[in-house]
């Protein structure tokens, strides 16, 4: 062994391993390795393989090994030389390159590198797909491919010497999906690659889709539009009913307590439309949050009809109906003494040209019933309100034996098509 071999090796007496058997000295496949590149030898071939073996203080290192045969006289080869050169550093790093080549390609994150000439070297799987990619050779692409013009102006006049100068970059930019062309939102973040001595060899970036994040926004904002819309609505509802509740009020008591029952009633009708987020109301669910508190639901007010979802600017004037219709029916109707009864029903009828929707409110058992000599805001709110959202004909019968209010409108003026 020559004394450099003994210095890496850490030999401090080499009488301690002279005579021992050559191949003891490597670890688990590199034995194997051994034994056979001297069976290579004893042929007059020369073998080279990497094997593991500890040095004589138990530091453990790789080698890169190489045998050749050592010929005798008779031209056989009767000995052999074995050049080990230590190879540990390299070895390492390249388990680093393959740590980080098994954490890249199982990242759901945009990750590639390229050289200072802005060619690509490196794209993990998540990046093809992203930009796809997927069955196309990305060697020949540059950093400038991966945006559209102005974006990629950016990056060489901007993104790229920041990182050159301050270490890195991060910004929101789209890439340029290449087999569709459309705009990809992304979290751009790039940073610097330096060789040993600290030069700048090229540049890597671990990006970031930005598309989901994108559409809820663009969600966000729709609602946020959409329910400002809404409250408008809901705010000019609640401006028109206070004027017309005071307008001609002769009590500032029972006023206040008709526009709080009302405001009640128009938070009923809110809080269905709230439950589908402003697009619909159950006809039935509106229905018995508006009446519940006048009467019990299945006893004194009988509901019946097949599923129906308004359509929510309607919701809102079909709950203050029914509230009114509830109202008059509790101070003087069916509602007003034990054993009345109001029906509400509604029924949907093919007609030859269109498809029909009829609602009826019917009290039995109240007190008998004359015509108002006037109608107030309650009566109007009833018949024109209705009459205006539902596109149809509203009519109120003062019979003795009981009011009745019928409605009949087109269904799709009413109603939003749920298949069902």
């Amino acid at each position: 062994m020559s004394e450099g071999g003994q210095r890496v090796m850490e030999v401090s007496d080499f009488n301690a391993i002279a005579g021992c058997p050559w191949p003891d000295f490597w670890q688990e496949q590199g034995y194997v390795e051994a034994r056979a590149a001297i069976e290579a030898a004893k042929r007059g071939e020369a073998r080279s393989f990497v094997g593991k073996a500890d040095t004589m203080a138990g530091t453990p290192k790789w080698w890169h090994v190489a045998v050749s045969p050592i010929f005798g006289a008779d031209r056989e080869p009767d000995r052999i030389l074995s050049v080990s050169r230590d190879i540990s550093e390299l070895r390492a790093s390249e388990e680093e390159r393959d740590n980080f080549l098994r954490l890249a390609e199982n990242s759901t994150d945009f990750i590639g590198m390229a050289g200072t000439d802005r060619q690509i070297f490196y794209l993990n799987a998540a990046a093809r797909r992203m930009v796809g990619l997927e069955r196309t050779d990305a060697a020949s692409l540059t950093i400038g491919d991966f945006f559209a013009p102005d974006q990629a102006q950016f990056v060489e006049e901007t993104v790229l010497p920041a990182v050159a100068g301050d270490g890195s970059w991060s910004g929101e930019l789209n890439f340029r999906h290449f087999a569709t062309g459309e705009a990809v939102p992304v979290l751009y973040s790039v940073f610097p690659i330096r060789d040993a001595a600290g030069g700048l060899i090229g540049y890597g970036t671990v990006t970031r889709d930005f598309r989901d994040r994108k559409r809820a926004e663009d969600d966000m904002r729709l609602m946020n539009g959409e329910l400002a819309h809404r409250l408008k609505n809901v705010l000019a509802v609640v401006q028109s009913v206070a004027q017309q509740t005071l307008r001609n009020a002769t009590d500032i008591e029972i006023a206040s307590h008709d526009l709080s029952a009302r405001l009640v009633a128009l938070a009923a009708a809110t809080d269905v439309l709230t439950q589908a987020s402003w697009r619909s109301a159950d006809l039935r669910t509106l229905a018995e949050q508006a009446l519940a508190p006048h009467g019990r639901i299945g006893d004194t007010i009988r509901i019946g009809g097949p599923s129906m979802t308004l359509k929510p600017e309607i919701a809102v004037a079909f709950a203050l109906a029914l509230h009114e219709l509830a109202t008059n029916a509790v101070k003087y109707g069916a509602l007003s003494v034990p054993g009345g009864t109001v029906t509400l029903c509604w029924t949907i009828n093919r007609g030859v040209e269109d498809v029909g929707f009829d609602l009826v409110w019917e009290e039995r058992g109240g007190p008998p019933v004359t015509p108002p000599e006037h109608k107030g805001f309650g009566s109007k709110l009833i018949e024109r309100s209705l009459r205006s959202y539902f596109r149809g004909r509203s009519e109120t019968d003062y019979r003795p034996e009981g009011l009745i209010f019928q409605l009949h409108a087109r269904l799709k003026d009413a109603a939003i098509n749920t298949g069902n």
